[in-house]
């Protein structure tokens, strides 16, 4: 009996298998198939033919996202430019900014995204405290975290050492003590920046703009004033504060708070 189980088992486990590998190579080859679209369009001389090309080339990375479940920085990169090359700014900058939480370090991505970014309709200022504490903090913001990772371990490790050495040998006191002091500060900086960053990532709740336009109002029901002169645009970002049955209270960058229907925007983390 237990033979028989066990034997059951391990059809049924190889069964699954390869109805698992049957999928991957499927959604492979539907990730190629996309990647060749979106290259033959690139090198199309005819609009019309690219776009057709573009649309084919996104539905097959879309299928990829939605039906593998993949979270790959690259696959949301490709779609974020697609969607750029299809003139759909706010999908550009939502999935740019989704391949960004997986790559922040990525120099092709960061540059595609300020480009995006750079066709918005809406000019909206940087909010000041935010924009002192970029350059103040500039290392914080610029430095990659697996770069902060290992720059906090070596200065732990050396200041360690360092100051074992100190205590051992009692040679250079004072000035080992600074130096031992001086890596230990840095570290502990360095670990900072990494939680805050982590703790960042978790707890914001940005978002993207999608629709053509929308109105942003001073309450959650369209029976409210607008809160400015002109709508939000695709592809602006804002910050979610609040949420309500069908409505998102966000901040803008530039600092402003207003409301705007939850269908217009969606959220950058998956």
């Amino acid at each position: 009996m237990r033979r028989t189980l066990a034997l059951l088992l391990l059809i049924l486990f190889l069964a699954a298998d390869g109805a698992a590998a049957q999928d991957r190579e499927r959604l492979v080859a539907l990730l190629e198939q996309g990647q060749d679209l979106f290259g033959r369009a690139n090198n199309s001389a005819e609009a019309e033919e690219a776009r057709v090309l573009y649309e084919r080339a996104l539905d097959r990375f879309l299928t990829v996202l939605e039906e593998g479940g993949a979270r790959n920085a690259r696959l949301l990169y490709n779609i974020g430019n697609t969607y750029f090359l299809l003139g759909e700014l706010g999908n550009a900058v939502l999935y740019l900014r989704r391949a960004e939480l997986l790559d922040p370090a990525d120099r092709n991505l960061q540059h595609n995204l300020r480009f995006v970014r750079s066709q918005r309709p809406d000019r909206l200022a940087p909010d000041q405290l935010s924009a002192a504490a970029r350059t103040v903090l500039f290392w914080h913001y610029l430095l990659p975290r697996p770069l902060k990772l290992y720059l906090f371990t070596a200065a732990f490790a050396a200041g360690c050492l360092l100051g074992a050495w100190v205590l051992l040998s009692g040679a250079g006191r004072r000035r080992g003590r600074w130096w031992s002091a001086a890596l230990g500060g840095a570290a502990l900086l360095l670990l900072g920046s990494l939680l805050a960053g982590e703790t960042g990532a978790r707890s914001r709740r940005d978002g993207v703009v999608l629709v053509g336009e929308v109105v942003a109002r001073k309450g959650d029901g369209t029976a409210y004033q607008s809160s400015f002169v002109d709508p939000l645009h695709a592809g602006t970002e804002f910050r979610l504060l609040e949420q309500r049955a069908g409505w998102y209270r966000i901040r803008l960058s530039d600092g402003r708070t207003a409301w705007i229907p939850a269908e217009a925007a969606e959220l950058v983390r998956l």
